[in-house]
């Protein structure tokens, strides 16, 4: 990330539309909390747009792509805006590359369709939230107003002797008080807990029902202890001015990539805001099955971060 520029918010948009309005409206009200400048990226696939009807040039064809932009914001009425930055390639290599240069501190984007309304990890949406180091914001909204209701899924892991999963937990909060602290926003901290292993482990035990429990009862005890903790974070250091008197926490027992959808429904979420993390040893690669599995189940705005650290494989070749 070129820490010398000053952090920035990200909208980046691969066509011009009237749901584009409603994004870039989205982002300048997120980039006005924050003080940061707003920064538009038009990624445009090279593989989609031909230059050989127009029979021009790629720097001719950007100067047509940029007068498209003007009438649009014109039409619109952004009158603070009259152009964006624009990139030929695959989108989400392209935004990706883009985030880096100008330090953006979040990224907003809308979601593909066609990414949600299957199982398909191919879609470039996934393969930005895999491998985009900054905070990927998802919209799939037709609104530009603010969430009223915020799902924060996190993960608590006894054998992470780093904390990389409780300074994660707190990166989601912190995110969650900098940009959508509202007097109307309502926030829940869910974790669930299950003891997987104690199916085989039950196996060889005199009294496996009574294992299961003992288990099941050690991780509601070890999670709930740490999402106590989470809770005072949130409510003593990070101190929201709203969001504080709006905020509960949840321990349900069951699997997350089952729960998280299911309380998505039941808590009316329009915001689902979870962590990503690579499973696999190439850093990057590919994000936690959990959350991949739950992003192909929920019909809301999605927010993904990465810990502290994560090394993208685009900017690793670059």
């Amino acid at each position: 990330m070129n820490t010398a520029q000053p952090e920035c918010l990200v909208c980046a948009f691969n066509e011009i539309n009237d749901t584009t309005a409603l994004l870039i409206r989205k982002s300048q009200q997120l980039a006005s909390m924050q003080n940061l400048p707003l920064r538009l990226l038009w990624a445009i696939n090279d593989k989609m747009f031909s230059f050989e009807h127009l029979d021009l040039p790629e720097l001719k064809a950007e100067e047509r792509v940029q007068r498209e932009f003007s009438l649009f914001a014109e039409k619109h009425g952004f009158s603070d805006i009259s152009n964006c930055d624009i990139r030929f390639g695959k989108p989400f290599v392209e935004i990706i590359r883009y985030q880096n240069a100008v330090n953006a501190k979040l990224v907003v984007k809308q979601m593909e369709e066609k990414s949600w309304m299957s199982n398909s990890i191919a879609s470039d949406d996934f393969k930005l939230l895999r491998k985009c180091p900054a905070p990927v914001l998802l919209t799939r909204s037709d609104s530009d107003e603010f969430p009223k209701s915020i799902l924060v899924a996190v993960d608590f892991d006894r054998d992470d002797s780093t904390s990389k999963d409780d300074e994660l937990n707190k990166k989601m909060l912190d995110t969650v008080v900098h940009f959508f602290d509202k007097p109307e926003t309502h926030c829940t901290v869910l974790n669930a807990y299950s003891a997987p292993q104690s199916g085989f482990v039950s196996l060889f035990a005199d009294y496996p029902d009574k294992l299961v429990d003992d288990m099941l009862a050690s991780e509601k005890r070890f999670k709930g202890g740490e999402l106590n903790m989470l809770s005072r974070y949130f409510v003593e250091h990070l101190k929201p001015q709203y969001l504080q008197n709006n905020f509960k926490k949840l321990l349900l027992q069951g699997y997350a990539e089952q729960l998280i959808p299911q309380q998505v429904e039941k808590t009316k979420a329009d915001l689902l805001v979870i962590g990503s993390v690579a499973r696999t040893g190439i850093q990057g690669f590919i994000m936690g099955n959990t959350a991949e599995e739950v992003l192909s189940n929920v019909k809301c705005d999605v927010l993904t971060l990465k810990p502290d650290g994560f090394v993208s494989p685009v900017l690793a070749v670059d």
